[in-house]
């Protein structure tokens, strides 16, 4: 449950494009319940980025 930390860490923060690309890397490397989790955290930061933000991740493959 490692993963899910750092990216409960990443998710209060505010975000940026590296807060991003580090929680996209987190997910790939979860296995399991993790990866469902970190799905949900994964979701949540979509749903919060502002357009910029977003469409920066969205050219970037993020999302």
């Amino acid at each position: 449950m490692e993963l899910l930390k750092q990216a409960q860490i990443l998710i209060k923060q505010p975000l940026t494009i590296e807060s991003l690309r580090e929680l996209d890397k987190l997910c790939e490397q979860a296995k399991g319940v993790e990866a469902d989790r970190l799905g949900d955290i994964w979701e949540a930061a979509m749903v919060s980025s502002d357009t910029a933000l977003f469409n920066q991740a969205v050219k970037e493959g993020l999302f």
